[in-house]
């Protein structure tokens, strides 16, 4: 097929994300930046003129086989190994069926995996087709290894073995110019093959001014963290700043999302550690939030809060901005680029609770400084679009096939 940018020629495009439904709710299982990317990304394709499937694998009875949502986007849950929830440690075990359950869809003109899992199914079909094989890691396993939470099991050597030959043999998009660089440094990528393409945000969806959460009806002043909850996003770290802020402007803290599978122990750690340092009745736990309350949340946050020990990106950080919330993050990884700091919010050298807390303290009693950072957030986010993404991710897509 030939194709070039200046006349885009419809395409039939697989979507691939083996280890989560991009259906499924962010913040709930393994759910999280990647299906709001995969979606969001999907839906511009389709109102771009190509044709999508999202290709995720069946968890459970319920579960249909094949749906279509309003967007025309049709999702195809495909039955490979146990019809329920596997440990994405224990999913490589299913992968060859599941390649072979993708091989029997038919021939797609691109296929476009989403994290390492996704990529060892997909990229084999690819190559028998002599199909463009297109990869985001979302997480890099060499830099999360550089940058873990203390405590938590490093990526195996065999994760970073796969991740390495299939990015060797695909094209690379990434989301953040610190991700490019270690897929370049760390898998000695050529660099002509790695993409970096940052993600959008809904600007009409997450926005300043919505409705009250209707759970934080009853709420004062409250300052939010918003994801997964596991070691890695390194919410303990928000309770310790809460404890560290004067009694007088302590806000309520509110960490919504629920533990990745295994990682029951460190949330339920969270409540200890607010207990310990005396901070309980200012710390509220919400489970993981639909899109729309997800905006609400933020929206209605005095700030952000994203204690993240890596980030590849730190979707959650660009979603409030455009909510008009300012974000408070370390200044690692992803989250370097995600955050502008003293424009978005402000980006910290390190993990000091108190240095945190004495930021937060002066924002919030400063209103000029808050409502300034507010506004300027907002406009900085509204510079970001999925439909810009979709377009370049579609000119990858088109040089792929002209290769």
């Amino acid at each position: 097929m030939s194709a070039n940018s200046s006349q885009p020629v419809p395409l039939r495009v697989a979507l691939i994300s083996s280890h989560t439904s991009p259906l499924s709710i962010p913040g709930q299982g393994d759910a999280g930046g990647l299906n709001v990317q995969v979606l969001s990304l999907a839906v511009e394709l389709v109102r771009m003129g190509h044709s999508v499937d999202i290709i995720t694998r069946r968890t459970h009875r319920e579960q249909p086989a094949v749906e279509v949502t309003a967007e025309g986007i049709t999702v195809r849950a495909l039955t490979a190994g146990p019809l329920a929830p596997v440990p994405k440690e224990d999913l490589p075990a299913v992968l060859t069926h599941m390649s072979e359950r993708i091989a029997e869809l038919g021939p797609y003109d691109i296929y476009h995996s989403h994290y390492w899992l996704s990529g060892v199914a997909a990229l084999p079909v690819a190559e028998s087709l002599n199909a463009p094989h297109i990869l985001n890691l979302h997480t890099v396993a060499a830099l999360k290894n550089q940058h873990l939470a203390p405590g938590d099991r490093p990526e195996p050597q065999s994760r970073i073995d796969a991740e390495r030959s299939i990015s060797e043999r695909s094209e690379l998009i990434t989301g953040s110019e610190r991700e490019r660089h270690s897929l370049i440094s760390d898998y000695h990528l050529q660099p002509a093959r790695v993409h970096h393409i940052s993600p959008g945000v809904d600007t009409a969806l997450f926005r300043p001014a919505l409705p009250r959460h209707p759970a934080l009806l009853d709420a004062g002043p409250y300052v939010v963290t918003l994801g997964r909850v596991q070691p890695l996003k390194g919410q303990d770290l928000a309770v310790e700043i809460l404890a560290a802020l004067p009694k007088s402007v302590r806000p309520l803290l509110v960490i919504a999302g629920e533990p990745t599978p295994g990682n029951e122990a460190y949330a339920e750690s969270l409540r200890g550690l607010a207990a310990r340092l005396g901070v309980t009745d200012s710390v509220r736990f919400l489970p993981a939030q639909t899109r729309e309350h997800a905006a609400q949340l933020l929206s209605g946050a005095e700030l952000a809060i994203v204690p993240s020990h890596s980030e590849t990106f730190g979707l959650v950080a660009l979603e409030a901005a455009a909510a008009g919330t300012p974000v408070l993050a370390q200044r690692i990884t992803g989250l370097a680029e995600s955050v502008v700091s003293g424009v978005t919010g402000i980006l910290f050298e390190g993990r000091e609770p108190s240095v945190w807390a004495e930021k937060i303290a002066s924002l919030l009693n400063d209103e000029a400084s808050l409502v300034s950072l507010s506004t300027s957030a907002r406009t900085a986010a509204e510079s970001r679009s999925w439909p810009r993404h979709a377009r370049r991710v579609s000119d990858v897509y088109l040089a792929a096939l002209n290769r």
